[in-house]
């Protein structure tokens, strides 16, 4: 509780989960318009934002391009061991589905409706374009950050395990949100069967650390409010400390024993007297 309200909160004091995507997907809607136009100058202008990413993969779908040529080529699960094929289909997801927006409120207003009915109609499409872009800056930021702490914070060893769980945070949202992923051919049922195999590996591999991992946050136990989480793992003996603090525990019996249970228990009022059943 007192990490949700008073941490979690931060990340949308601009807006809400409704008004965010839009504004992220205003920007990127910039992108493609300024693609069509003059695709060298766009890759040049983009260059500096986060969202550079989306230019190869945007021009290839406005050109056109056969989607075998854009399919994934992983050819085995051990292919997906790897994040960088992970990244490749969080790129091409974000793409698409931009591309798709895209079009669907230009034919929106070619049919005859006004830009507002065309942007409204397009708001549920706008959110999974937002979400795709996000995951995509989530995953290539883990990823770039490990590449950075190795100069001087990471070990071999503490990099091994971040990598593993880079991987696994990749390869988990595309089981979770493997629809976005085969709409359009770009993985095929097997390569789903695959990641959903490697999802299962890296958690085996991750589970030794697992403990270590969730330390490393290094969450105060004001912060967490949680018995089973604190920090000296005294679990059952902090349940037990908690309990006694409730109203009802503070005394021995509790309230309302002697006015309502005892004359039932001690003194046998609720004795069963053989009232046959009505059944």
């Amino acid at each position: 509780p007192e990490k949700s309200t008073t941490y979690l909160v931060h990340p949308t004091v601009e807006g809400d989960n409704h008004m965010l995507p839009m504004q992220v997907v205003k920007v990127l809607l910039k992108l493609v318009k300024d693609v069509q136009t003059d695709y060298q100058k766009a890759a040049k202008d983009w260059d500096r934002c986060e969202a550079r990413y989306l230019v190869k993969p945007v021009k290839a779908i406005l050109d056109g391009e056969e989607l075998d040529n854009r399919r994934c080529g992983a050819t085995s699960k051990n292919d997906f061991m790897d994040v960088n094929i992970c990244l490749r289909a969080y790129e091409h997801r974000s793409a698409r589905l931009l591309v798709e927006v895209a079009n669907q409120i230009q034919e929106d207003i070619m049919n005859g409706n006004s830009f507002e009915v065309a942007w409204n109609s397009a708001l549920i499409q706008m959110q999974r374009v937002s979400r795709a872009h996000s995951l995509y800056l989530l995953l290539n930021n883990f990823v770039n950050g490990i590449k950075e702490g190795r100069k001087s914070l990471l070990g071999p060893n503490e990099e091994s395990v971040l990598n593993d769980l880079a991987l696994l945070f990749g390869l988990y949202w595309i089981e979770k949100e493997d629809g976005e992923f085969l709409a359009d051919g770009y993985l095929s049922a097997e390569q789903i069967k695959w990641i959903r195999s490697c999802v299962l590996t890296m958690l085996d591999k991750i589970r030794p650390n697992a403990v270590a991992l969730v330390d490393a946050n290094d969450f105060p136990d004001f912060l967490l409010q949680s018995t089973l989480g604190r920090y000296d793992g005294n679990v059952y003996e902090a349940i037990l400390e908690e309990s006694k603090k409730d109203p009802l525990n503070v005394t021995e019996p509790g309230p309302g024993y002697t006015q309502n249970l005892k004359r039932l228990i001690v003194d046998g009022v609720g004795v069963y007297s053989g009232t046959a059943s009505r059944l």
